[in-house]
């Protein structure tokens, strides 16, 4: 090459490097820890001359000289090895800054990053940060491109805030878009980021095929991944997020993704690759990861303990990191309730979650649970490596905040109570508690094992100490206090300390926290806390009133035992003769298949006779013999609250938590408050080093009605799951006396949970006194429809086909966002969506649609109409009313731009038919005549129409 055509190349060169006054990157630069790279997919010089030195002002100086090229496929590639930096680690983020230059008097460099020296890598099931194991403590939904005006946090100021606030919460990791702003925060405050393509295109193909792979890979190196990669925080890249894992689509992405691997991995070799992130099973990349919303919408915080040997999670032929880039959900809008978007899982998760309590409590009840939910996730994650050494990351995809879209400055944000729980579980030394006795009686003894997890941020062993426990009411006053000592922990290593105590027998009644504080060398390393409910005998048994005689069937015993522990009266019958209407007939536990022909036609005479039966929990496999003597036909799903599936089968399975009291005041529920129907104590000496599962769920085979239709003659006490659609004990109506059915796994666990004991003591007081409870809500008020403690459990999971309205509240910047409402009704801001990334626009309940019939879906069990054509949709509720009552009023609105028509019926009479224009709201005023105070109320609709009130009346 002569000399002028050298000088053309470098003046063609220098004017690609500068345009409009800034420095564009001609230059791709990766790092690793002892060496640079640079890629240029331009017409380069085959010579660069680079600058190398600390960006801490000291100007200390790395490298200066030549770095030469080697002719790649598609650029040159220009490699400079040996040198000798200072690590970047996430507690010491030393930077440099690189500066290229066009010739060797290094007079105006054409390309300036700050870099930082670093590797990261997979290997042997774990991620290594300078060969040092790292466990992955991340948060997923962070700015940008949440919400927040885009002055504020595209700032570096906001940023800066931001990320030092989750580092003070010991987070190490975050997910975050491509923004040069937040990746120059990240390299300086170090926090690794996990970045990636978060779409279901490469280039704008879904999926790309052959023809394009080499130009899709060229688009992650030119485009996407290129332009960002020089960062040292970046440490985590995704190809995609959730694309198809199933199908002819799946096998399409699959394949182009084990070509774009391969090739992006060896042009960047210091990133981790995830290939479809969420549903890829580590197919492509170099990690396992998935999205799993164990917790949530689908199954229980307690799913985790699968991570220690599912098939479908730890594959016995693979070794690799397993993470969890999305998990915990609880998407709770600016007020702190659930935000109840339509049309997605948030509704029905709600009602799993916090139940119909009112809704003055839901915010808090929803705190509660986004707690609870995150610290299964991230302490199990941590303190089950010692049985699956390859987990390796969680991130909770949460709401952590209350405020976006209204803020000026990060302060505004305001985290929620959930960061509280973030700071705890993510603490480097981390205590976790394992207890699975969560009600305990006074006087008892209490085992929980206390675990150590070192992921020191220094690596240091943690050597052998104390941990002091203490054990506290709700003022905070300590009635005992215990040392425990513990043994060294190696970093990334984990320590299972058993703590044993008696508890005072003179204990009230009430709420405590076990606190513990492992101190080394007086240093306080470590606080955690787990939250137990004590109570003494007087509370489990209540004040005996006075109850009829009580027959007990129980030919194994187990019922009886539980009885005579407290205290309860009763005479064992075989079931050869009809009782007497006089005894109340109790059938035990677990007992069904001791039924044969003659005692079931014992129990069905005795209920016709109009005898009083209460039927304990029951094997779910023997429905169909249950069903020969229940007065309605019961289902019972055999579907586990576990099941890791995904998707997950259809709900609602036969075990749960959480119940909600459809009707708090009944008898059944007498001194008991919601959050003790949570969970219950484990009675099998269960701890997570043994196979299987606690049982800690208080339903052990809850049932659904087969029949919608006898929800006339249901009063549905207490139900669980999805939407509410499982039933955990319901009262029926046989027309002269009253047949009680539980779910409950009460009896085994008598003697372990005062909680279980006095539900059980309630159920026998109930069954065997004088006094029914109405079977229907008593309607003499005005009904506020939406509003749950107005509703007073007449609307129960799907049987009413009355399904919750709910609108956005629109404040700020939001205000003036128009709603839209969909051919189904929902109602939207502007359009659907933005749960997570508008998250300040929250949805409340607004009235009920006549929705019904409907389902709900296997997959996050979204609410679908069970028609599928343009027929309106159907709705009912029971009630009482007082004799004479003869008009009802319903307040309808009309949020549609079309006329819409609304029927009402009395007990399957039409009442009347009316129309409704748009955007009307009026009171619509029936009269009917009844011979009977019960009432079902019925309409037929458009599913666009919203109901707010009902009343009833005399003309």
């Amino acid at each position: 090459m002569n000399i002028r055509h050298q000088f053309f190349l470098l003046c063609l060169f220098f004017s690609l490097a500068t345009i409009n006054g800034q420095n564009h990157e001609l230059f791709k630069v990766s790092t690793g820890m002892d060496h640079i790279q640079l890629t240029s997919f331009e017409n380069t010089p085959s010579t660069l001359y680079v600058k190398i030195f600390k960006d801490d002002g000291s100007g200390m100086e790395l490298y200066a000289g030549p770095v030469h090229s080697a002719e790649m496929e598609d650029g040159k590639r220009y490699v400079l090895k040996n040198l000798t930096p200072e690590l970047w680690f996430t507690e010491n983020p030393v930077l440099y800054r690189l500066q290229i230059y066009s010739d060797k008097r290094f007079n105006k460099y054409i390309q300036d990053n700050r870099i930082g020296f670093r590797s990261i890598e997979s290997r042997d099931g774990r991620i290594w940060l300078n060969d040092k194991p790292v466990f992955l403590r991340g948060i997923a939904i962070n700015p940008p491109g949440r919400g927040i005006p885009t002055e504020v946090e595209r700032s570096r100021t906001f940023a800066y805030d931001y990320v030092s606030f989750l580092k003070r919460m010991h987070v190490n990791i975050i997910r975050i878009p491509d923004d040069h702003t937040w990746y120059d925060v990240c390299d300086e405050l170090g926090m690794m980021v996990f970045g990636g393509n978060y779409s279901s295109r490469v280039n704008g193909l879904h999926p790309p095929e052959p023809p394009a792979y080499e130009t899709s890979v060229k688009w992650y190196k030119e485009t996407k991944l290129g332009p960002i990669s020089y960062h040292p925080s970046l440490v985590i890249y995704a190809l995609t997020n959730e694309v198809s894992y199933v199908g002819t689509a799946a096998e399409k992405w699959l394949s182009f993704l084990n070509f774009a691997y391969p090739g992006i991995k060896s042009w960047d070799p210091n990133k981790v690759i995830i290939g479809n992130a969420g549903y890829g099973y580590g197919k492509s990349g170099d990690i396992e990861d998935l999205h799993r919303y164990w917790g949530w919408y689908y199954s229980s915080p307690y799913t985790y303990l699968h991570l220690r040997d599912y098939d479908s999670i730890t594959f016995p032929d693979k070794v690799q990191p397993i993470t969890f880039t999305e998990c915990v959900g609880n998407y709770t809008g600016p007020d702190g309730r659930y935000n109840l978007t339509p049309a997605h899982k948030n509704p029905v998760s709600q009602m799993c979650w916090t139940g119909h309590a009112s809704q003055d409590l839901q915010a808090g009840l929803a705190d509660r649970h986004q707690a609870k939910t995150l610290r299964n996730a991230t302490e199990l994650f941590r303190r089950l490596r010692p049985i699956n050494p390859e987990l390796s990351g969680v991130f909770p995809f949460t709401i952590l905040f209350y405020n976006w879209h209204t803020v000026e400055n990060f302060q505004d944000m305001d985290p929620k109570p959930a960061f509280a729980q973030v700071e705890r579980s993510y603490q480097p030394v981390l205590l976790s508690w394992e207890s699975w006795k969560y009600n305990n009686y006074a006087g008892n003894d209490v085992e929980m094992w206390a675990h150590i997890v070192n992921d020191s941020e220094d690596f240091s062993t943690l050597s052998a100490g104390l941990m002091e426990v203490e054990l506290r009411d709700e003022t905070g006053r300590t009635w005992l206090t215990r040392s425990v000592r513990i043994p060294e922990v190696p970093y990334y290593e984990t320590r299972k300390v058993p703590v044993r105590f008696s508890l005072p027998e003179n204990l009230p009644s009430g709420k405590y926290v076990v606190l513990g504080t492992l101190k080394n060398n007086g240093r306080k390393i470590s606080v955690n806390q787990e939250e137990i409910f004590i109570a003494d005998e007087i509370f489990a048994q209540g004040k005996q009133v006075t109850i009829k005689n009580v027959q007990l069937f129980d030919p194994n015993g187990s019922t009886a035992a539980s009885f005579d522990l407290l205290k309860t009266g009763y005479s064992l019958t075989r079931l050869t003769e009809v009782p007497d209407i006089k005894w109340t007939l109790i059938i035990g536990e677990n007992t069904a298949g001791e039924l044969d022909e003659s005692k079931i036609m014992v129990i069905r005479k005795f209920i016709e006779n109009g005898g009083r039966l209460l039927c304990l929990r029951q094997n779910p496999d023997h429905e169909e013999l249950l069903n020969r003597f229940l007065p309605v036909k019961l289902r019972f799903p055999k579907m586990d609250v576990d099941d890791p599936s995904y998707p997950p089968p259809l709900r609602p399975s036969g075990n749960g938590y959480h119940l909600n009291m459809e009707k708090p005041d009944h008898p059944v529920f007498k001194n008991i408050e919601r959050f003790m129907l949570e969970r219950w104590s484990d009675y099998t000496g269960w701890n997570e080093s043994m196979p299987g599962m606690p049982e800690i769920y208080p339903v052990k085979s809850g049932f659904v009605l087969k029949n919608k239709q006898d929800m006339g003659s249901t009063s549905i006490l207490a139900n669980y799951s999805v939407g509410l659609e499982g039933i955990a004990l319901a009262e029926f109506d046989t027309g002269s006396e009253r047949v009680i059915v539980s779910g409950l796994d009460l009896c085994l666990r008598t003697s372990v949970d005062p909680v279980a004991a006095r539900t059980l003591v309630n159920l026998i007081e109930y069954a065997g006194g004088d006094i029914l409870y109405p079977l229907h809500t008593h309607i003499n008020y005005l009904v506020k429809w939406g509003d749950y403690d107005s509703e007073k459990g007449m609307l129960t999971g799907i049987y009413s086909g009355l399904m919750l309205n709910t609108s956005p509240v629109l404040t700020g910047s939001y205000r003036e966002k128009e709603i839209i409402v969909n051919e189904l009704g929902h109602q939207f801001a502007e359009k659907p969506g933005g749960w997570n990334n508008r998250a300040g626009i929250q949805y409340v309940p607004y009235g009920r649609r006549v929705f019904g019939p409907y389902h709900h879906d296997g997959f996050g069990g979204v609410a679908r109409p069970s028609n599928n054509d343009d027929s309106p949709g159907e709705g009912s509720f029971w009630c009482t009313v007082t004799p004479g009552t003869n008009l009802i009023a319903n307040k309808v609105w009309n949020p549609a731009d079309t006329a819409l028509e609304i029927k009402v019926y009395c007990n399957e009479l039409l009442l009347g038919t009316k129309i409704l224009e748009p955007g009307e709201v009026r009171v619509i005023e029936d009269q009917f005549d009844a011979e009977d105070s019960r009432l079902k109320i019925s309409y037929v609709a458009s599913r666009k129409l919203v109901l707010l009130e009902t009343s009833f009346h005399t003309r």
